[in-house]
This record gives C-alpha cells, structure tokens and sequence, in this order.
C-alpha cells in the first residue's frame, strides 16, 4: 500500500491527494464550465504538490542548469522592463503571475517526472474519468447552447463571453487531448486512446473555435512526423521558433500586402489580426532593442485607432501572436532570450525517452502554433493549460509500458 500511495519514493499520500483531487477539479470541472479558473487551480495544484514533497524530503529535485539558466534571464529582462513599460500595474501583475505560475509548475513537472510506476497509475487512474466527465460538460454546453453556463451566470454576461468561454474550453480540450491519448496508450487501453485524440477534433469543429482545431491539426501532424522521426518533429518546431522570431515583421506586412485581410471566405476574426499584425509590425521599429516593456501593447501608440472603414481596433489589448508581442514589449533582446528559453526547453523534450518523445514534442509545437493567431501571450490561463498538459505527458512517461 505504501507503494501505491508513493510512500517509499518520499510523495506520500498528501501528494495523491492534493494532486487527485486538484486534477479532478480541473478537468471535470474548470476546464469545460470556468476555463479562467485553471490558473489557480494548476497553481494551487503545483504549489500544494511540491509542498507536501518537499516537506517530507526536507529537498526537492531541481530543474536543468541550462532550463533555469534561460528562464532565469528571461524572468530578468522582463522585471527589467518594468522599469520603461507603459503597462501600468497590469505589467507588475503578469510579472508576479509568472512567478507563482511558472516556477511552481516547473518544479512540479521535474518532481513528477521520478514518480515511481505504481503512484502514477494511481494517479492517472483517479484524472480518466474526470476526463470523460469533463468532456460530456463541454458537449452538453456546446450543443445544447451553454445550459451550466446560462444557469450559473449572472444575468448581466454578454453572449460574447459566453463564447469567449466556450472557446477557452475548446482550445484546453485541445491542448489536453494528446496527453489524455497517452495516457491511455501507456495504460493499455488503445481504442480509447484513439478516441481521446479524434474525438476533441470533431468536437472542436462544431464550436467556433478555429484556434482548438488548428492546435489538434497541429498536434497531430507534428504527432505524425514525430512517429516517423523525433528528428524531423523537432527541426520542424525549431525551425519555428527562430523564423517566428526573426520574421514575424516582414511576414505581417507580406500577409497585408497581398490582400490576405480582404479575402472573404476567411473569418472575420482573422482578417482583423491580419490588419493588426501589420500594424504592430510598423511599430517594431520604434524600440527595436528593448521594445515598450511588458503589458505595454495597449499603450502603443496609434493602437487605440481604428482602421479606416471597417470601425476595427488597430491593436485589441495585445497582438494574438507570441513573436510579435516579444518583439513589441521587449524588443530584440526579449526575442532572442525567449527563443533560447523556447529551444532549451524543446531540446530538453529531445532527451525524454522514445516512447513519449513524439507527443512531448508534439504538444510543445502545437501549443507554441496556437500562439501564432490566439490570444495573448502572458494569458496564464492559456499558460497554465500548457503547463497541466505538459504534467499529464511527464505522468504518462512514468507509467512502464512493453511499447
């Protein structure tokens, strides 16, 4: 019994508990009806977690040198910015965010990934179900017009963020299906993890969330050439990364300049962020080194204009993509440190062993592709499902399989 509840590796049973009960939460719960709420939820999660571990060991296993190497300058320059940004206190609140965000998630994925057998099957265990329940929730407040969410809402919400939240539960389920697969395929159980990775896309396509479908396209093509060769996946992802970073600005005017933002048969929604995206690109220049400083795309100037004819908001609180909110807030240097702590991290996935190797890299490049289009970059919600994500794939890994 000690085995199972992971006693004799020094987790005990306050870690099931809290990591159970926490991850049930979060998938049966927040993921499909509170979506914001999966930031503190992970955070509460990871924070109790390595507590309780560490309490017991008096230590804990530390990340890479070089992942906390990048992470730290990264972290550095972004409080630096602090100094210069035009973000106001909402600049000082993501910072803080990614304090007790990041770096209590970050110890959680390095202490789960000594979790012995057993533990982690106890674990996954208790979260597949919660899986199931979660994912009936979505489908019921997906086709039967959001009944949880109109009972529990205030009267005063607009249909617009009863869409937004819908969205949000889209893209998690997204981003939660391959690690959900995995799984199950280390558990045994093959058809239901074939269920867990197609399923989410159909489910994803009745919504209006073209960021989910696009991030489980992304997974699973990225998931494909990862089978065939780990190799090629992560050249893929790399490659990603540095162009991202390096022509975001002459891609946006490229995209705007061909017209791509007057083609009807594109969402609206995209064709906005195309205009936007060429309006940030002409303002990269204007701090190219050190950029605005965090939070500060809404105080750029000209961003609270509106493009003629149309009645759109040049700039809509951030720019819906990762490279070019770097490059805007700060700048080159900004850039080039989050594209080492990006490749660091992807090199780190590299050296997981062959069996979960192919869906690690997978959902790195997947959740890095949903940033190219949506959402903000320092949203921690978003942040936060990446990182439970990555959790679920690290449990997954220590689950001894014969394939």
């Amino acid at each position: 019994m000690s085995a199972l509840n992971g006693e004799g590796d020094g987790f005990g049973p306050a870690f099931t508990s809290f990591f159970c009960f926490l991850g049930i939460l979060i998938l049966a719960v927040l993921v499909p009806l509170v979506p914001l709420g999966i930031a503190p939820g992970v955070a509460a999660l990871a924070v109790l977690s390595v507590g309780t571990v560490l309490w017991r060991r008096h230590r804990l296993p530390l990340p890479d040198r070089s992942l906390l190497l990048a992470l730290g300058l990264f972290l550095g320059w972004a409080g630096l910015s602090l100094g210069w940004t035009a973000g106001g206190n909402k600049a000082a609140i993501s910072y803080f965010s990614f304090l007790y965000l990041w770096l209590p998630a970050l110890l959680l994925l390095v202490l789960l990934g000594t979790a012995p057998d057993p533990l982690a099957r106890r674990i996954a265990r208790w979260l597949l179900p919660a899986v199931a329940v979660g994912v009936v929730i979505f489908a019921v407040e997906l086709l039967a017009d959001q009944p949880i969410q109109h009972l529990a809402a205030p009267p005063e919400k607009s249909p617009v963020d009863y869409e937004r939240d819908i969205n949000r539960a889209a893209v998690l389920l997204a981003l939660l299906a391959g690690p959900v697969a995995l799984l199950l395929w280390r558990l045994g159980r093959r058809v239901p993890a074939g269920v867990a990775l197609f399923l989410p896309v159909l489910m994803a396509l009745d919504s209006t969330s073209q960021s989910a479908v696009a991030a489980l396209l992304g997974l699973l093509v990225l998931l494909g050439v990862g089978v065939v060769s780990w190799r090629a996946a992560a050249g893929l992802v790399a490659t990603g990364i540095v162009a991202g970073f390096a022509l975001c600005g002459p891609v946006a005017h490229w995209m705007e300049a061909v017209g791509l933002s007057k083609l009807s048969f594109l969402p609206y929604s995209f064709r906005h962020r195309i205009m936007t995206w060429d309006f940030v690109a002409s303002r990269l220049g204007d701090h190219p080194w050190i950029g605005y400083g965090l939070e500060a795309s809404r105080a750029v100037p000209g961003g609270d204009g509106s493009f003629p004819g149309t009645g759109l908001r040049m700039l809509p609180v951030h720019p819906h993509n990762l490279f070019l909110q770097v490059r805007l807030e700060l700048g080159w240097v900004g850039a080039v440190l989050a594209a080492a702590l990006l490749l660091v991290g992807l090199y780190r996935l590299t050296r997981l062993e062959d069996s979960i190797r192919p869906m690690a890299i997978a959902l790195f490049g997947a959740a890095i592709f949903i940033q190219c289009f949506a959402y903000g970059a320092w949203q921690g919600w978003l942040i936060c499902g990446m990182l439970f994500a990555g959790a679920l794939t690290v449990l997954a890994g220590r689950i001894r399989a014969p394939s």
